[in-house]
């Protein structure tokens, strides 16, 4: 990835001034941390709106002490799970085992279907933090600043959210409800 269309390419812009570049920037990798969050295209393209929506309104606050790709991230994050638990899906998310066929975009790779499965079974404090650590490749460091999080928590909840989707791809998760952690 470039630093040009990655995360961290946008170091150099202002919010204040240079929204719509940033805007421009990010918005894919926004919406890839969203859609992987809630596990829904359409949602996700509505939450990628509301948080630049909340980022743009935000953009005057905007402080330099994290790249502005980390500080659109932390609003990402925040605006997906204040959507979970608005819809209680961090404890409904659908399992995406069948797929209808005229559902393209699911229906690209098995592959994709069990490590969302295995994601939805993740609280979203523990998805947020796999997301943009293996979709993103942010470093534990620059995911405690997006979270708020201290380095060593970022950590723990990756280990913790490896085991619990390691368990549910190879099936030997014997808890018959979704595993859950405040983590």
């Amino acid at each position: 990835m470039s630093h040009e269309d990655g995360p961290r390419g946008s170091s150099d812009l202002d919010p204040a001034t240079q929204f719509p570049l940033l805007y421009e920037r990010e918005y894919g990798a926004v919406y890839r941390t969203i859609r992987a969050m809630v596990l829904d295209s359409a949602d996700a393209e509505d939450l990628t709106q509301e948080a630049f929506a909340r980022a743009y309104r935000a953009r005057t606050r905007y402080r330099p002490t994290a790249p502005p790709g980390a500080w659109l991230h932390r609003i990402a994050v925040n605006t997906a799970i204040s959507y979970l638990r608005r819809r209680r899906l961090s404890r409904l998310l659908p399992v995406r085992l069948y797929q209808t066929p005229d559902d393209r975009e699911y229906s690209r790779s098995e592959a994709r279907s069990v490590v969302e499965t295995a994601l939805a079974d993740l609280s979203p404090r523990l998805r947020a933090a796999v997301v943009l650590h293996y979709f993103h490749d942010y470093s534990r460091e620059e995911i405690a600043q997006i979270l708020g999080i201290p380095s060593g928590t970022v950590a723990s909840r990756i280990a913790k959210a490896m085991v619990l989707m390691r368990r549910r791809v190879a099936g030997t998760d014997q808890n018959p409800a979704p595993a859950r952690s405040k983590g």
